[in-house]
């Protein structure tokens, strides 16, 4: 490990402490911007045609890797900055947090990010060494795209960043997301950047080429036709209740914003009744709904008054479990509950955020010798339990697929479980990021499952970005961030099956 920390902090001080150090790095960071809020897509191209330029005239192994290194930084660390502004919120305010927790977090995912770009670089170079750099380049592309595959494979992955999430704001760029998934439109983008290296043909090989997947996005738009059939089953009321996430599991106060948040749930003209699908956050109910008979019933009360017989309340909350060893296990979880109090169904989260939910390998990392600041961090945190029930939830609307809050980042789990929902119910908490672009980003990928997969995506979120889009990614709904409100649109219908989701089924089903 000291050996491994040694030979990262050496390529890092190789580089940095050099002019050209500190341009790569800032090379590195002009990726961010071609990502959500910002899209400036084309200058993060110009940032990977960079670092193709520095993998081809590396002289060495040490310097592609000590180059891709700290491009990779630069990318990671201004991308991911708002990691500790997210451990400071969570923990109300405690620096001890943000620094213990947010800050090892931050430069852990920017090194693993980094360590992708840096075996995908390697294999490049060796190859364009060996063979030739259009053989390099090719590498460089199969590379980058297989592992970012990869790293949405395992449930501690981290698959935030793909290069295919810039053309998340467009919707004709975003439509080859239905062949390929994100990594068709990420190899899209990569090939871009290695064209730009050919010269004025590779510059009008790669404008035809954007003329075409804009063509082709335009013309799928034009001739698929999205139904919304205005049938009372179809309404869905989405809440935000603008809870503020730091005083949520406060005891003397979780009653309070229950209702505060039903008291938006359930606005409107009393003379009218809600829609029959009425969807909030992550956990907006802060209470176990299957043993505390009281809220769940003050809860019936008052939906039974406002939502016509057969509705569905589906809303984020918790779930304990205690097992036959006397060990309680905590679930995060999302719950279906009828007009009569019943709770319908329950999903519980399977995709868990490493140290955010739950601490991986706690008792050997405990074990470790580590600052006070990391080991007060770590036994402050109550680990929630991986789920491993169906997504699938019943709701007056058809079948949804539950999706809690970063499980929509993940294409390939969501892929494999989509073909039997109706539509997919995305709730989260983002209120740790309010004021980061973090927000954004997470908006964009949630954006992305729904042209994959053809199904209109309802997302829930406690401060925002709270919005609808339908199958073919368009937006259709959104509320402002920050505010306590509701919107309640027309669901719309999804489309066929897409061939993305007929390949996924071919080769993982």
């Amino acid at each position: 490990m000291r050996s491994f920390t040694s030979t990262v902090g050496n390529w890092i001080r190789g580089y940095a402490h050099k002019p050209i150090g500190v341009w790569v790095m800032a090379l590195g960071a002009l990726m961010t911007l071609g990502y959500a809020p910002f899209h400036i897509w084309p200058l993060a191209v110009a940032s990977l045609a960079g670092l193709w330029w520095l993998v081809k005239n590396a002289q060495s192994r040490k310097q592609v890797l000590g180059a891709t290194l700290v491009w990779g930084m630069g990318h990671q660390l201004t991308a991911l900055y708002w990691l500790p502004w997210a451990f400071f919120k969570d923990s109300g305010g405690s620096w001890l947090s943000a620094i213990g927790g947010g800050v090892p977090a931050v430069v852990g995912l920017a090194l693993y990010g980094s360590l992708a770009f840096m075996i995908a670089a390697l294999l490049a170079w060796q190859t364009g060494r060996r063979w030739n750099w259009y053989a390099g380049a090719t590498v460089f592309v199969l590379a980058w795209v297989t592992l970012e595959f990869v790293k949405g494979l395992h449930p501690m992955g981290f698959p935030w960043l793909p290069l295919g999430a810039m053309w998340a704001y467009s919707v004709p760029l975003m439509q080859g997301a239905a062949l390929g998934g994100v990594w068709l439109l990420s190899t899209l983008i990569l090939t871009f950047a290695m064209l730009m290296h050919g010269g004025r043909r590779g510059v009008t090989a790669a404008c035809a080429l954007l003329v075409i997947v804009w063509g082709v996005g335009l013309y799928r738009v034009a001739n698929m036709t999205v139904a919304s059939k205005a049938e009372r089953g179809n309404l869905i009321r989405v809440v935000q209740p603008n809870i503020q996430s730091a005083h949520k599991w406060d005891a003397q106060l979780r009653w309070q914003f229950l209702q505060e948040t039903m008291q938006v749930a359930l606005a409107g003209d009393p003379s009218m009744t809600t829609p029959p699908t009425v969807i909030m956050p992550e956990t907006a109910v802060a209470f176990y709904l299957d043993r505390e008979e009281d809220v769940r019933r003050a809860l019936t009360d008052q939906i039974a008054a406002r939502m016509p017989q057969g509705s569905g309340l589906v809303t984020g909350t918790v779930h304990s479990e205690t097992d036959a060893a006397g060990v309680t296990h905590y679930f995060n979880s999302m719950a279906v509950m009828d007009t009569r109090g019943v709770l319908r169904s329950r999903y519980d989260k399977r995709l868990l955020v490493p140290f955010g939910e739950y601490i991986p390998a706690r008792s050997w990392l405990e074990a470790l010798p580590m600052p006070m600041t990391l080991r007060t961090f770590s036994q402050s945190r109550i680990d929630f339990t991986h789920g491993n029930r169906s997504g699938l939830l019943p709701t007056p609307a058809g079948y949804g697929l539950a999706l809690i809050c970063y499980e929509g980042i993940f294409p390939l789990q969501v892929g494999l479980d989509a073909p039997e929902a109706r539509y997919l119910i995305n709730i989260t908490n983002d209120g740790w990021f309010t004021g980061t672009i973090a927000l954004y980003q997470h908006a964009a990928l949630t954006r992305l499952r729904a042209v994959e997969t053809g199904l209109p995506v309802v997302r829930a979120a406690n401060t925002g970005i709270t919005l609808v889009f339908d199958g073919l990614g368009r937006e259709i709904g959104r509320l402002p961030i920050n505010t306590a409100t509701y919107m309640d649109i027309v669901l719309p219908e999804p489309l066929e099956e897409t061939p993305f989701l007929k390949m996924l089924h071919r080769l993982f089903g």
